[in-house]
């Protein structure tokens, strides 16, 4: 009978220590790792990995209704916005070529002064400021003064006898409106000193002021679209004149340009303009806004 005695077991070594599923015991079993698959030629192949597919990019939402915001509201408001802009410019343009316009003007008129041809004293004043008056009628009355005595070098001394005194009747030498009554009942008047003062609304005029950069556009009888600021209406009237000289000719103190310090500014003509207001009101002074039509 043979007896086989067996030696001690060699522990297998693994390449890779993860492959030791347990440490070797009594009983204890060793699994070796698995060979990976070799390819045609007999190498082993090389692991694959698996990627998970790559994602798009999210757009937000917020992004989304912005832009659909922008292509909605924004687009059509910036055309709109561009075609008013384009339309605004235009007709400021063809205003420009076509009109002389400026507000540098004031309504005018030429006051008449009534008075009495002889000293005295003012009796009555019939009408109040704004009434309108009629050529002849009786706007004022004058008491002459009487001889009462003689002075010590012989003079005459003259006075007033109350109901014994002349009195003179002052006629309105027009058709017009009282502006102005700058004396009072009882005051004593000189020969020709004013008593009221009438305005024709039917002789008013506008003074208007125009760069000199187009003096030589405006012409005599050239149509003229005048704003009455006062009234809130449009009236029509017409070119008068052209004043042949700058505003500065008629300052008090003109400009001296000879000094070193001289600055270029742009001078204004006087342009007259006709200008009927018909049953509105009249008011002196009033601002307005004319625009001349300087092209047909």
């Amino acid at each position: 009978m043979s007896v086989q005695v067996q030696g001690p077991q060699r522990r297998p070594v693994a390449d890779d220590p993860a492959a030791v599923s347990a440490p070797p015991g009594d009983g204890a079993s060793v699994t070796a790792p698995s060979a990976p698959p070799a390819d045609g030629m007999g190498r082993p192949a090389a692991p694959t990995t698996s990627a998970p597919p790559e994602a798009l990019p999210e757009v937000p939402a917020r992004g989304r209704r912005r832009s659909l915001f922008s292509r909605r509201v924004l687009l059509p408001v910036l055309a709109v916005i561009i075609i008013v802009a384009a339309f605004v410019g235009f007709n400021f343009w063809q205003d420009s070529q076509m009109y002389v316009s400026t507000d540098n003007a004031q309504l005018s008129g030429q006051p008449i002064q009534v008075g009495s041809v002889n000293a005295g004293r003012v009796d009555t004043i019939v009408p109040n400021i704004g009434d309108q008056v009629h050529r002849g009628d009786v706007v004022a009355s004058v008491a002459l003064p009487s001889q009462v005595g003689v002075g010590q070098n012989g003079q005459p001394k003259m006075g007033f006898l109350g109901a014994g005194d002349t009195h003179v009747d002052i006629q309105a030498p027009v058709d017009g409106v009282v502006i102005a009554v700058p004396v009072a009942v009882g005051a004593t008047v000189s020969a020709g000193q004013e008593i009221i003062a009438i305005v024709d609304p039917s002789q008013l005029w506008v003074n208007a002021n125009i760069d000199e950069t187009d003096f030589n556009r405006i012409k005599v009888g050239q149509p003229v679209t005048v704003h009455v600021d006062a009234l809130g209406a449009d009236v029509q009237g017409k070119v008068e004149a052209v004043t042949p000289a700058t505003q500065n000719t008629f300052s008090m103190l003109p400009t001296n340009n000879t000094s070193g310090n001289f600055t270029k500014v742009t001078q204004l003509v006087p342009v007259r303009i006709a200008v009927h207001l018909g049953d509105q009101p009249m008011l002196l002074g009033a601002n307005v806004e004319v625009k001349i039509r300087t092209a047909d």
